[in-house]
């Protein structure tokens, strides 16, 4: 039996009914599209009370205990990596990039070279994101703006020299604020300077429950597995159909994205990316 259930960050709870079967929480985002979709559908049968909802909340609910496994960002994922009940990684699946993702952008009223970025405007979705804009303006230009997060960061809120958008609204937004500001996609920019892919997103379960429920998590990981697959080949027209009813997008756009921009892959260079991003966000201060 599978229950599914939209929440948003201010309503996370999970119902007592839920600890028969793991609990699993998973990105609502459209670049999880491919994986969700079948799910959704029970064209792959993911035995788990499943939750939906943005990295934030995801990271929320997974900090109160009412996840035991699921979608996290990796920045999340990073910060718990020495607590006694840290997470073990879902091996062979990622939200990730090499090069480009289209989906993370930071735009700027101001040029950068000229250590003129004092104010910047930011997601309040993705601490990966969030950090790795951080981790690039002080390794590329010794910058280090007042971050000040939103729901809806606004270019063209003049309060602000900068802004951070990401997932569908940075979709959807691309083509307007690229007229008004200059636009940076932080995948490119990671991918250019270090060589290494990006990772985003990644699927992990908590050490203490792995332990107890081995079985559980082979077929978790299996299914998930089953989605991408499907959601890339056989049921990609109706992912593709799905994804521009919600985001306004043309087909061929969401196309490039889900099969080009995005990758979903976990190799030992994915596993490298995710070291680097690390040991920055540690030189930064940005974790311990």
């Amino acid at each position: 039996m599978i229950r599914q259930g939209l929440v948003e960050p201010q309503a996370t709870q999970v119902s007592p009914s839920s600890l028969r079967l793991p609990r699993f929480g998973q990105i609502s985002f459209l670049n999880c599209l491919p994986i969700s979709y079948p799910i959704e559908k029970k064209h792959v049968s993911l035995n788990a009370d499943i939750i939906f909802a943005n990295p934030q909340a995801l990271n929320l609910a997974f900090a109160q205990n009412e996840l035991d496994l699921g979608a996290m960002s990796s920045f999340y994922y990073l910060q718990t990596f020495n607590l006694k009940d840290n997470f073990q990684l879902l091996d062979g699946i990622s939200i990730s990039s090499v090069g480009a993702v289209g989906s993370v952008l930071f735009f700027t009223r101001v040029p950068l070279n000229k250590q003129s970025l004092k104010r910047v405007c930011v997601t309040a979705q993705s601490a990966t994101s969030v950090n790795l804009l951080k981790v690039l303006l002080a390794e590329e230009y010794g910058l280090h703006p007042e971050f000040v997060a939103s729901n809806q960061p606004d270019i063209f809120d003049p309060s602000f020299d900068g802004a951070l958008i990401i997932g569908d609204r940075a979709l959807e937004h691309d083509k307007l604020w690229s007229g008004s500001a200059e636009r940076i996609d932080l995948s490119k920019w990671w991918y250019e300077r270090y060589q290494l892919p990006m990772v985003f997103g990644l699927w992990a379960a908590k050490t203490s429950w792995v332990a107890a429920n081995q079985e559980a998590v082979l077929q978790i990981k299996s299914q998930l597995l089953k989605a991408l697959e499907l959601g890339l080949s056989s049921l990609f027209p109706e992912v593709l159909t799905l994804a521009a009813q919600r985001s306004g997008l043309s087909k061929a756009r969401l196309e490039q994205y889900y099969l080009s921009d995005l990758n979903f892959e976990m190799k030992d260079e994915h596993l490298a990316g995710l070291s680097k991003y690390k040991e920055l966000c540690q030189k930064h201060n940005l974790i311990s």
